[in-house]
């Protein structure tokens, strides 16, 4: 699965990005681009996949920072399967 996120830089100019997942299952999540220029006039298009590596729910932490800020985002993937 993909989800698009488009982001501006907050503040005059453009700042270098670094974007990247965190968590226990983080290895399961990726995000393009990695690193970059975020620019104020122009939304930087970010693409979030997600490939479970087991069935049920997976939890991680999407965290895009610059020198002046941090933007962290909880994303919440699921297989649609469950075993009980």
């Amino acid at each position: 699965a993909v989800h698009d996120i488009m982001l501006h830089n907050l503040y005059m100019g453009y700042a270098q990005f670094r974007a990247a997942f965190v968590g226990d299952v983080s290895n399961e999540w990726s995000v393009t681009p990695s690193d970059g220029y975020l620019k104020q006039n122009e939304a930087t298009h970010f693409a979030v996949r997600y490939n479970p590596h087991s069935a049920g729910v997976s939890y991680a932490y999407l965290v895009i920072e610059t020198e002046d800020f941090k933007k962290t985002w909880r994303i919440v993937g699921s297989t649609g399967e469950y075993e009980f």
